[in-house]
């Protein structure tokens, strides 16, 4: 339906939403952020993305592209590694929704969502993956904080992942209660630089379309909302095609 202008505009042939719905505008690009089905809708009623800190990342890895064998130096590391991760927590994306892992790993089993975003070029942080950690820099500064966030180990590379940095401080905060005890959550809102324009329904998920689509088309405008399935004939998840709204003549 699309997959010309989404060809034209740099992405490959493949990308799962190009039968489904139009391409990013210049300036900006598509990514994907997966959820369980709750979550996302909380998210599309308040506009807004969790932010993760690095205190919760499931890689232990995280911040630690590099490396001295140097006792002074590896100090001054670690003073800079935690200051980082004091100041600054990431949104995370992919760039595309088609791999099933993805959806296994965090779209709550297939059950979940995915929320497509325009996100501006000039916000977004692409992943860097390599096999080795690197040697420090001798004095660590604000210019290394990018291949800090994002480096990743080779291993992650089939997440495509991108990222938001951003500053805690200027975070939107929630306070969840729990039977635990009250735990403060951090958002990003959407805006001029984070756009909605997907929801893509899991294979797996029971929530009915058309609600959905009415859940979300009450607050935002030009959003496609569409449910996904498995390939017949790859290990892909791809549009169910009858739940593609038609293309605007």
């Amino acid at each position: 339906m699309y997959r010309s202008e989404w060809v034209d505009r740099g992405y490959p042939s493949t990308c799962a939403s190009a039968s489904a719905a139009p391409p990013p505008p210049d300036g900006f690009v598509r990514v994907y952020h997966l959820s369980e089905a709750r979550f996302a809708i909380e998210n599309i009623q308040k506009s807004r993305l969790k932010v993760a800190t690095f205190a919760d990342a499931n890689d232990p890895f995280e911040l630690s592209v590099f490396y001295s064998r140097d006792p002074a130096q590896r100090l001054r590391l670690k003073q800079f590694t935690d200051d980082v991760a004091k100041r600054f927590g990431i949104v995370c994306f992919s760039e595309d929704w088609l791999d099933p892992t993805l959806w296994s790993h965090y779209g709550d089993k297939h059950h979940g969502i995915a929320l497509g975003l325009d996100v501006s070029e000039h916000v977004l942080l692409p992943v860097r993956y390599q096999g080795q950690r690197t040697i420090v820099p001798m004095n660590p500064a604000d210019s290394d904080i990018d291949q800090f966030l994002g480096t990743k180990f080779l291993s992650w590379a089939y997440e495509r992942e991108h990222r938001i940095m951003v500053e805690l401080a200027k975070a939107e905060r929630e306070i969840l209660k729990l039977p635990t005890g009250d735990r403060e959550l951090l958002f990003e809102k959407f805006g001029d630089d984070v756009r909605l324009r997907e929801v893509i329904v899991g294979p797996l998920c029971s929530e009915d379309i058309d609600a959905l689509r009415a859940k979300v088309n009450s607050p935002h405008n030009n959003v496609t909302t569409f449910k996904a399935r498995l390939a017949d004939k790859f290990f892909s998840v791809v549009p169910d095609e009858p739940t593609v709204p038609p293309r605007s003549p």
